[in-house]
């Protein structure tokens, strides 16, 4: 099944093959040339607003792609009991679910309170990341009530502040 995360691994992938090979074909007259050509006078770093969310979210799918393929071993196991592939199952079907339910609720932080926003669901915790210069704590009650509204069972809402 091809999805997002097959497309960015082929992606990179690729363009890793491409500079490696272009390395190894270069001669080292031009190599030395490019090197010494390249300015490394200014080393500041800039971080962007949104390089903190990206990091959280590459983490958070380097977790959940390290749970998943644990959990398909599971079921490609032979020597697993049907009861453990059941719960693999229902494990895989939890992460999805979360997944998508995280995408929605990023989605109606941007759509109605025009932020940013990195949603992590770890099972009764949801930890919701806001991208914003002030910290408001009126802000983060209504984001508490607003998600609130989406969980048909309580869930421990915090909010943070980036």
């Amino acid at each position: 099944m091809i999805n997002k995360q097959s497309i960015w691994f082929t992606f990179l992938f690729s363009i890793i093959l491409v500079l490696s090979i272009f390395y190894i074909s270069m001669n080292e007259n031009k190599l030395s040339d490019f090197v010494d050509s390249v300015d490394t006078t200014d080393t500041s770093l800039v971080v962007n607003e949104s390089t903190e969310l990206v990091a959280l979210r590459v983490q958070s799918d380097e977790e959940v792609l390290e749970t998943i393929n644990s959990l398909q071993d599971v079921l490609l196991s032979e020597t697993a009991d049907v009861q453990s592939k059941n719960d693999a199952y229902n494990e895989l079907l939890l992460i999805s679910s979360n997944k998508s339910l995280e995408e929605k609720l990023e989605k109606i932080i941007k759509e109605e309170f025009k932020f940013d926003s990195f949603i992590k669901i770890n099972n009764a915790n949801v930890t919701v990341v806001i991208e914003a210069e002030k910290h408001d704590y009126d802000l983060a009650n209504k984001i508490i009530r607003r998600l609130n509204e989406e969980f048909k069972e309580d869930k421990y809402i915090t909010v943070k502040f980036n």
